[in-house]
C-alpha cells in the first residue's frame, strides 16, 4: 500500500477526531468523511477539507482516538476520507477495536511520527510490516497485522467476514 501521510501529535481524541456536532445516524463514510479531523486542526474546518487533501495515511504518536467514547463514526469518517490505514505509536482501545470491526488498518509503529512529515509519501507492507518513507529514504517496522485481521478487512469488516463464515459453515472458527 502506497500513499501521502498526514502526520497527527499525541493524544488526537475521537472527539476532535469527529466533533460531536457531526457524529450522524446511521453510520455512513461519506458522510462522516466531511467533517473529519474539524476538531484536530484548523486547516480542516471546511466540509470535506481532509478528504479532499488525498491522505491514504495517518501517522501518529500515542494514544490515537482516545477520549473515552467507542463512537464508530471515527473510523467511518476516516474510510471515507480515504484512510487506508493509520500507523501509530498506540491506540485507543475502543478505536482500535472499531477499526478493526470495520477492517481499517490500525497498526502499532513505535517511532514512526519520528520519520514521516505531512505530505511524505509512504510504502506500508501489510505482511512483512515494513514501512519505507520513499521520500526521505528512512524505514521502520510496524507490529505484524495477524490473519484474523487480514480476513476481517479482506471481507469488508466484520459482519461481512462473520456472515461468510456462517455461510461457509465455518462457525466454529469463531
Amino acid at each position: 500500500m502506497t500513499g501521502k501521510a498526514w502526520v497527527a501529535k499525541d493524544y488526537v481524541y475521537a472527539f476532535d477526531i469527529i466533533v460531536q456536532d457531526f457524529w450522524t445516524s446511521p453510520l455512513d463514510p461519506e458522510d462522516n468523511a466531511k467533517f473529519v479531523m474539524k476538531g484536530v486542526s484548523p486547516d480542516f474546518a471546511e466540509e470535506n477539507s481532509f478528504k479532499d487533501a488525498g491522505y491514504t495515511f495517518i501517522v501518529a504518536g500515542h494514544n490515537f482516538a482516545g477520549g473515552g467514547k467507542s463512537i464508530e463514526h471515527v473510523t467511518t469518517g476516516l474510510m471515507g476520507a480515504g484512510i487506508q490505514a493509520v500507523l501509530a505509536d498506540s491506540f485507543s482501545r475502543l478505536q482500535f477495536r472499531n477499526a478493526i470491526n470495520y477492517g481499517l488498518p490500525f497498526v502499532t509503529c513505535k517511532g514512526i511520527n519520528e520519520i514521516v512529515n505531512t505530505g511524505d509519501e509512504i510504502e506500508w507492507n501489510a505482511v512483512t510490516g515494513e514501512v519505507k518513507n520513499l521520500t526521505t529514504g528512512a524505514t521502520a517496522v510496524s507490529a505484524p497485522v495477524p490473519d484474523f485481521v487480514k480476513e476481517v478487512a479482506q471481507n469488508g469488516g466484520m459482519i461481512a467476514y462473520i456472515q461468510k463464515v456462517i455461510q461457509e459453515n465455518r462457525v466454529d472458527e469463531l
